[in-house]
């Protein structure tokens, strides 16, 4: 198993890499250097941060490190301009920052199993959003500006500490999958009934 990345040249010039279930306990800063590397899977490490070095990666649409240590993610996160999906599930992730929300090409945010206690507003700036989980989180509340992720096909809330959801999710009329079970939403808005394309039932 791996427990540190080769810096070959062949390595850089790589379009795709793989490095998933190994024993790394970071990325290296030298990433940013990867001028063709588009996609980046470190899943299932020991990985503890991520450099903001990663975030300087020109080309990155594809960011896969589930299943790691992860408790912050860089600020300058937002510099990822080309970042289509994000998979940052089962960390230690509390807080995310605010230029994350500045990514407009996003269409995968996948934040389950963390431990955040709130959602910012500005999750409905991310207009291009098709997938979001932020399930098996410490969520309260869910802010009624999601309703401007217009696109959204799937969003799960499951298992957080949600008692009530805005009534302007009914809006979300692309939804076709919304998960709620392990919460505790004692009225649900009835225009979500009413959604044409949904096909897990609320």
């Amino acid at each position: 198993q791996l427990t540190s990345l080769d810096k070959s040249k062949q390595w850089y010039q790589r379009r795709v890499r793989g490095v998933n279930y190994n024993q790394l306990h970071g990325l290296p800063a030298s990433l940013e250097f990867c001028e063709s590397l588009e996609g980046l899977y470190a899943h299932g490490n020991q990985i503890e941060f991520l450099s903001t070095a990663l975030c300087r990666i020109p080309k990155l649409a594809y960011l896969g490190v589930g299943r790691n240590n992860i408790k912050f993610l860089p600020e300058n996160i937002g510099q990822l301009v080309n970042l289509k999906e994000a998979w940052l599930n089962d960390n230690h992730i509390r807080h995310i920052p605010e230029s994350l929300f500045e990514l407009i090409n996003l269409k995968v945010l996948w934040m389950s199993h963390n431990q955040l206690t709130s959602l910012d507003k500005r999750v409905g700036h991310l207009s291009n959003l098709t997938d979001l989980s932020v399930s098996r989180n410490r969520l309260t509340t869910i802010p009624p500006q999601l309703a401007n992720c217009t696109n959204l096909r799937v969003l799960q809330l499951n298992e957080n500490k949600l008692v009530a959801l805005p009534k302007s999710l009914s809006a979300l009329h692309s939804l076709e999958e919304l998960w709620l079970n392990g919460n505790a939403v004692k009225e649900i808005p009835e225009g979500l009934y009413m959604l044409s394309n949904m096909r897990k039932p609320v």
